[in-house]
């Protein structure tokens, strides 16, 4: 269900549950959008902050973009702690996140929005192996180290007329948290053969390898013959083959057209602590496997030429250009239409204490 109970307004107002410290501050001319704006957060966004930082200089020439990815939690202390304008998180604020935020955002504390969605891949090093299908029980068995053979009875059973080879499997997991492996692990905990539940770090599989980041997947996947991962869909490209996924209906390949399917079916919603996009539990066309991102931004702002400078930062990520930008340029997708309206009412009531 989407929940809107808002109306354009003008002057100070309580907006869903964010109060304001003060008026929102009026919209800024091009001209008098300058300054260094400093972000700190996720590791997963570098390259689409990447790719909108460059974009949304081109249009203001008077800024800069100094962003940190020391990692989600870092970025959201920083913004309590005034040391970063806005953070870069794996996902929405909690009420509790929100609060450590007053003493430096307002009485309203800071607020979160969708500005991206990281789709993630089961990529398979197999040539011999085309248009393979997995589905959640038989990728928690293999991540489990219960299935070892490609030629395993319940990979043949999901892709009648296929030619398995009688070969090992080696899955190629990261062992630093990270958002992308909850992603992973949500997806295997539709099957009961998956015991470990929702967890950002793997737990080792037998017989399989290990690198340390998700970054460095590609690289041992590629040099491991039989070796499969999950792996985000940048590092993916057209580098390696992906398997077909199931969703609750038929088996889907991820593409741009699959991913923004599945987006389709997801839910916005907007309560006090920001917006949030969910993608689809169950899709029967849509690829819906990957980690929606989030940028948090105070309510208010020491003064107006700092509010005036994140809001076109985060007017220019939510808004068109934006999205096709780090679309084409970082490889993401783009959370929903409705979400990133939302976003940018949220973003219109930013103001400043003076």
């Amino acid at each position: 269900m989407h929940h809107r109970s808002i109306r354009r307004a003008t002057g100070c107002l309580l907006f869903l549950g964010i109060s304001l410290a003060a008026c929102a501050s009026p919209p800024a001319k091009q001209q008098d959008i300058r300054g260094a704006l400093t972000a700190i957060g996720s590791p997963i966004q570098s390259d689409p902050i990447g790719a909108w930082a460059s974009a949304w200089r081109k249009t203001n020439p008077a800024t800069s973009l100094s962003y940190s990815p020391d990692g989600s939690d870092v970025g959201l202390n920083a913004l309590a702690n005034g040391q970063a304008y806005y953070a870069a998180l794996d996902a929405p604020l909690t009420a509790q996140q929100q609060g450590s935020t007053k003493a430096e955002c307002g009485p309203g504390g800071a607020f979160s929005i969708p500005t991206s969605v990281t789709s993630i891949g089961v990529v398979f090093n197999m040539p011999s192996i085309r248009s393979l299908k997995l589905n959640p029980d038989v990728l928690a068995k293999i991540f489990s180290g219960n299935i070892n053979r490609w030629n395993d009875g319940a990979i043949a059973a999901i892709n009648p007329g296929t030619t398995l080879p009688d070969a090992p499997i080696v899955p190629v997991t990261a062992s630093a948290p990270s958002a992308l492996t909850s992603a992973s692990t949500r997806y295997l905990s539709r099957s009961a053969n998956w015991s470990t539940g929702v967890t950002s770090k793997w737990t080792k599989v037998p017989a399989g390898q290990e690198v340390k980041n998700f970054s460095d997947l590609g690289k041992m996947v590629d040099d491991t013959a039989g070796g499969i991962a999950f792996m985000d869909s940048a590092s993916i490209g057209s580098r390696f083959d992906t398997a077909l996924l199931s969703f609750g209906g038929s088996f889907v390949r991820m593409s741009k057209d699959s991913v923004a399917a599945a987006v389709q079916d997801g839910m916005t919603s907007t309560g006090e602590t920001g917006v949030e996009f969910r993608l689809p539990d169950n899709t029967d066309h849509g690829y819906a496997l990957g980690n929606v991102n989030y940028q948090a931004f105070c309510s208010s702002y020491k003064n107006g030429q700092i509010a005036s400078l994140v809001k076109s930062w985060a007017h220019f990520v939510v808004g068109a250009d934006g999205q096709v930008s780090s679309t084409y340029f970082a490889g993401v997708a783009s959370p929903s239409e409705q979400s990133l309206q939302d976003a940018s009412l949220l973003i219109d009531k930013i103001g400043s204490y003076k």
